[in-house]
């Protein structure tokens, strides 16, 4: 029966082969198309309204392989993209040495295919269609190394999640699949599937390792509700999908949310050590060169879910063990929380669904100002991703490195308050929205 059925989907694909040949030779008849590159975009782009379900997976299979072909290879790369490349090259061979050069050509490599494509648009600042496979590319890279640093013998002294735990990467892998699923299928999970399996997630995750769960954070109200169990454990993973969710908002600008990462680790490596820790800020690290640079690889959601669950790990472990305080942490990560909190209520008061993405967040504005300043949109997109990251958990990196105050100490909560007032001012101050910049 399975053979039988196989054979029929492929007698009702091929009825359509005309029209992919004629498609993939640059005749489709869609608006818009003026090379074969043109129609080969918008057969992907389309083919959900062009072909029946049954043949779309062939549809992207013919049209991914086409498009590879027309893909610059490493051995035609124009000027400007090899001096790009042998710059991202040189940086990481410098930082990294040979680690950093595998993973540059592991970037490179997933660069250059044609599927899981973001829109030019999406995020109203991008330069160009880029592979939203970046995120996964990263944790992928990062797995393997800790397993060849496994096999060959190389331990570290940490007591971090990422070393002890096997809790933290059902939560990054977990993540991180859910991620590569939409990244893949172009968003086609409904929010109520994704909600649901991020619950699951975190549901399980703090089942194996409760001792992340608080029990107190400092503010009489919640602690109140915290001294119960079971509340605590519900609202723990209510935070959880919630920071999730506010991670993957951020994720809008070039070097943003990994420079937040590479930020983060360097401090939880250099408190708790370890190299789980070391593995994340490596590869974390070679992406975001590879972003920043080239703009042709994105975190996705992939990317977007599994760092957020290794900071989110990371950051319950720092506090529940008594390593940093919740106002230190609360600085370090305050980007992506005080954006989702801020577009939660954007869009209630201006009547839209809060599931629905928008392009006016804080680092859009200070894209619209860039691009005032630089003729490149992708420097513009880079510069406003750099910029928001350096005046958040940057300015928190400072601290720490100048001895503030120790990590455990509530005195942070000052740094934390004037994070809140300057996001507030920036994003009073660069006024317009990306959506009026579309129509200027």
């Amino acid at each position: 029966m399975l053979a039988v059925s196989a054979l029929l989907c492929v007698a009702h694909a091929m009825c359509h082969v005309q029209r992919f040949n004629m498609l993939l030779r640059g005749h489709c008849g869609l608006a818009g198309c003026h090379s074969e590159l043109d129609c080969i975009n918008n057969a992907y782009t389309n083919r959900v309204t062009l072909y029946p379900a049954q043949n779309m997976l062939l549809v992207d299979i013919l049209v991914a392989t086409k498009r590879r072909s027309l893909t610059v290879s490493l051995l035609t790369l124009s000027s400007k993209e090899s001096s790009k490349l042998l710059l991202m090259a040189s940086l990481s061979a410098f930082l990294f040495g040979v680690v950093g050069l595998f993973l540059i050509g592991l970037m490179q490599l997933v660069s250059m295919q044609s599927f899981a494509e973001d829109s030019v648009h999406k995020h109203g600042i991008a330069e160009m269609q880029a592979s939203r496979l970046g995120g996964a590319a990263t944790i992928l890279g990062g797995i393997f190394l800790i397993v060849m640093l496994a096999f060959s013998g190389l331990r570290g002294n940490s007591s971090g999640p990422l070393d002890v735990g096997w809790f933290a990467w059902v939560a990054v892998i977990g993540c991180m699949l859910l991620g590569l699923v939409e990244d893949i299928r172009n968003d086609s999970l409904s929010p109520r599937v994704r909600l649901a399996s991020k619950t699951s997630i975190f549901t399980l995750v703090l089942w194996l390792s409760p001792t992340l769960v608080p029990s107190a954070i400092g503010v009489p109200v919640i602690d109140s509700l915290l001294a119960v169990p079971a509340i605590a454990f519900v609202l723990c993973v209510v935070f959880c999908v919630g920071f999730l969710n506010a991670v993957n908002m951020a994720d809008g600008a070039n070097g943003l949310v990994s420079s937040i990462v590479v930020m983060a680790n360097i401090i939880f490596y250099q408190e708790l050590g370890g190299l789980g820790f070391l593995t994340v800020l490596t590869c974390t690290s070679v992406f975001l060169i590879f972003n920043v640079i080239s703009g042709r690889l994105f975190l996705g959601d992939a990317g977007a879910y599994g760092m957020g669950a290794c900071l989110l790990i990371s950051a319950l472990y720092c506090f529940g063990y008594g390593y940093m305080s919740l106002s230190f942490l609360a600085a370090l990560l305050s980007y992506p929380c005080l954006d989702f909190l801020f577009s939660i209520l954007r869009r209630f008061a201006t009547g839209r669904s809060i599931t629905k993405p928008d392009n006016d967040h804080l680092h859009n504005r200070i894209h619209f100002q860039y691009r005032k300043i630089f003729r490149s949109r992708n420097l513009a997109n880079s510069a406003s991703g750099m910029t928001v990251a350096a005046a958040s958990s940057g300015v928190v990196l400072v601290g720490y490195l100048s001895n503030w105050w120790p990590i455990t100490s509530e005195q942070w909560a000052f740094v934390f308050a004037t994070q809140c007032l300057v996001y507030g001012l920036a994003y009073y101050a660069t006024g317009r929205t990306a959506s009026q910049v579309k129509t200027a």
